[in-house]
């Protein structure tokens, strides 16, 4: 495959993981600041945005992971011995 091709997919991949970790970042920071301001983190309310904040963390974890995982596919040419088949 060539370089340009791989570079291309490389950059897909880590523009769409981007927009996704953006997106729950805004969603984290939105959960995280009541918990700040407001301090309510003695009261059922702040357990319950602290667990919606380490799910979300918790996501965006997965999703650099997976981004790790489909750059060594693409730099690995795995994607090419698939088509083989």
């Amino acid at each position: 495959m060539e370089k340009s091709v791989k570079k291309k997919k490389v950059i897909g991949a880590m523009v769409s993981a981007a927009v996704l970790v953006l997106l729950l970042g805004i969603l984290l920071g939105a959960v995280m600041i009541p918990l700040l301001i407001e301090l309510v983190a003695y009261s059922v309310v702040g357990l319950i945005f602290g667990f919606y904040s380490l799910i979300i963390l918790f996501v965006i974890i997965g999703i650099l992971l997976a981004l790790r995982q489909r750059i060594k596919e693409i730099e690995g040419g795995e994607e090419d011995a698939a088509s083989q088949y």
